[in-house]
């Protein structure tokens, strides 16, 4: 009996490369997941600042300011009342450096405690920005 040849589908990997070499990476630069940054504003009324990404782009440039962060209770209470306690405790302010993630989903009609909905597709948008810890106060 003669031998069956196996089909190859892909002979020179060029199907393969590109989804090794360009497509992943492709996709993968565009999943914010957390970054670190600097705090270069802070209004403590609503809780919300601007964060000067660190790592720069691949250009050398700096990246745009991530605008109208979410400040959560648990670090902007722990600053109120461990300010109060001890003259030692440092808060987050401007020239902090924090770590922000990026939501799943998008954060336009978020307002509180209560369910909202979703109108765009947005996933993991650098405008939808929530402040995760203070790494150097």
């Amino acid at each position: 009996m003669p031998k069956v040849k196996k089909k190859v589908v892909d002979p020179k990997h060029k199907m393969s490369d590109f989804l090794e070499k360009e497509l992943i990476p492709l996709i993968s630069s565009q999943i914010n997941c957390n970054m670190i940054g600097r705090v270069i504003s802070y209004r403590k009324t609503d809780h919300r600042c601007s964060v000067q990404p660190l790592p720069l782009q691949s250009d050398g440039d700096k990246r745009a300011p991530l605008v109208e962060c979410v400040v959560p209770s648990s670090i902007w209470q722990l600053d109120e009342v461990l300010g109060k306690l001890s003259n030692s405790w440092k808060p987050m302010k401007v020239g902090s450096v924090v770590s922000v993630d990026f939501c799943d989903r998008e954060m336009d009609n978020w307002t509180g405690k209560s369910n909202y909905a979703i109108e765009t597709k947005r996933v993991h948008s650098l405008q939808d920005t929530i402040v995760q810890a203070v790494i150097l106060p």
